[in-house]
């Protein structure tokens, strides 16, 4: 397969933004060369570039860089929590041997003949994906897929295949190969849609610079570094790859589709690509540096004031501090000079800027920093103060729930045709690569409150077990809910306060008598009061 693009290119700055040379070799249309140009600026600001291009480097140049906690606090809101991923259907079993009697209660196994028992768990779609995304770091991936939306609009995900034979697998952890996650930079993507319908991918161009070597000289044989331009040129039924001017490969799509997932940042109606949260914020971040810029340099010129001499000659005169100066004219007259405007127009000025600034970027003031005695606001309150940012991100979430179930389907797809997993015969591929993506509410809330909410939907009858245990953050409930069960029957004093209390009374009053009453310990009392003649537990 086509080697992984992450190991081709330099990861500084000015290598992944060089777009001089994409644009001079990849005869790239006027709105490619614009959106190229467009995602450079957005990640100069955000790595606080923000002078490049100016015509007066001579003033000062103040820079507050507000684009950088823009993005990391959207990207925080969206994916601070992570996600997790459900999928209805069950791919193979793991069976281990263990000789533990007490399993059989927590997962319902049956004796196979020995001693022994059997643990079967069902493993599902879900936890293959999750080992997937796992083996990705999962975190760090989602921080980059944030940012890179973030920041130009829309971030790229390619899914792909990494044979044993290419990998360096020292400790033998990919016997058969393994899915690989990627985030392509988005000014290497150049996708083509069809024009009839903008949300179908004809071919896709991924182009970067790389280094190439070559041995000049006759004689004495040197080694000369070049630049060259790399390109991937995908359609569903082929691939074909170039460096420069020349095919180096050429090979058939196995898969039938492109590998490679768009997640938009925040939609348009009619368009192919998203918006990202600086294209709005740029223009006043700049009128803020140069605000900001234009104080520095008064307060700077009157920190070391010009001194004005009226009526006598200035040869003779000591400059510094602490001098006096003697035997001036009679109408001569030395001042300072002196600030004659006023400074408030200009810092009411660059805070309407920066309130505008967060007023259009949808954070509020106070999520940068400075909010005071929140201690005691209610929920509600909370989610009324944060709404801008609560309304954006429910919008940038929906875009990334839907690329990271395509990104799954395509996982599982893959994962299938290498042969990782292996698709159950009377299930759909359909259903089979069918999953849920869901991205978790970061906002903090009152857990004790929460829970007692819970509570009392379960006392009426209107929230079940599973339900409430979705709602709390639990992951793996079918698992959870039998190792409770199994629990209750084990340990009910566990599980019912007024059985804690007799459990307690009962253990004081045996530790008093030096030993247990009628041969029985504590527990087993407790638990012959829950159970009946037959031994079935009594409803409580």
């Amino acid at each position: 397969m086509i080697e992984n693009f992450r190991h081709r290119y330099s990861d500084s700055f000015e290598d992944t933004l060089n777009i001089g040379q994409l644009i001079s070799a990849g005869n790239l249309t006027n709105e490619e060369t614009l959106f190229l140009k467009r995602v450079k600026e957005a990640w100069n600001f955000y790595e606080g570039y923000h002078w490049e291009g100016m015509d007066d480097l001579d003033s000062p140049q103040v820079t507050f860089n507000y684009c950088r906690p823009f993005v990391n606090k959207f990207v925080s809101f969206e994916f601070g929590k992570g996600f997790s991923i459900e999928t209805p259907v069950e791919i193979e079993q793991d069976e281990v041997t263990v000789d533990d009697p007490k399993l059989d209660m927590v997962l319902g196994d049956e004796l196979d003949g020995s001693d022994d028992k059997v643990i079967r768990r069902e493993k599902t779609e879900g936890d293959f994906l999750n080992d997937v995304w796992s083996d990705n770091k999962k975190d760090t991936l989602c921080i980059e897929i944030g940012q890179t939306k973030s920041i130009t609009g829309e971030a790229w995900v390619k899914v792909q295949f990494e044979d044993p034979e290419d990998l360096n697998d020292p400790f033998e952890k990919y016997p058969n190969g393994r899915i690989r996650l990627s985030v392509v930079p988005t000014q290497f993507v150049f996708p083509r849609f069809n024009d009839h319908d903008k949300d179908k991918l004809e071919h896709l161009l991924i182009m970067y610079p790389i280094r190439t070597e070559k041995e000049t000289g006759i004689l004495f044989k040197r080694t000369s570094t070049t630049t060259v331009i790399y390109k991937e040129f995908w359609t569903n039924s082929e691939i074909v790859v170039y460096e420069g001017d020349k095919e180096v490969d050429r090979m058939e799509n196995p898969y039938g589709f492109i590998p490679f997932v768009q997640i938009k940042n925040f939609p348009v109606a009619g368009r192919t690509r998203g918006v990202g949260d600086l294209d709005d914020v740029i223009p006043l971040n700049v009128e803020l540096n140069t605000k900001k810029s234009d104080v520095s340099e008064v307060i700077d010129y009157h920190s070391a004031p010009i001194t004005l001499v009226y009526g006598a000659k200035i040869g003779n005169l000591e400059k510094g501090a602490n001098k006096v100066w003697g035997g001036l004219p009679k109408d001569a007259k030395v001042e300072n000079l002196g600030l004659q405007g006023d400074l408030t127009a200009s810092a009411n000025y660059i805070a309407e800027t920066k309130t505008a600034m967060c007023e259009i970027a949808g954070i509020p003031e106070t999520v940068l920093g400075g909010a005071s005695a929140i201690s005691n606001t209610s929920g509600v309150a909370l989610q009324y103060i944060n709404l801008p940012l609560i309304e954006r991100t429910r919008i940038k979430r929906n875009c990334s729930t839907a690329g990271l179930e395509t990104v799954n389907e395509y996982i599982l797809f893959i994962a299938m045709y290498h042969g990782l997993i292996e698709k159950p015969e009377d299930i759909s591929m359909k259903d089979f690569v069918s999953n849920e993506v869901t991205l978790p509410d970061t906002l903090p809330k009152d857990e004790l409150m929460e829970l007692q909410k819970i509570q009392q939907e379960m006392t009426l009858g209107i929230e079940c077990r599973h339900g409430a245990m979705e709602r709390t953050g639990k992951t793996d409930i079918d698992r959870k809910l039998k190792e409770i069960d199994a629990e209750r029957q084990e340990h009910p004093e566990l599980f019912n306060p007024m059985l804690q209390q007799t459990w307690y009374q009962n253990q004081q009053s045996a530790t008093n008598a030096g030993g247990m009453m009628n041969g029985q310990t504590p527990v087993e009392t407790v638990r012959k009061e829950m159970m009946g003649q037959n031994g079935v537990q009594t409803p409580q």
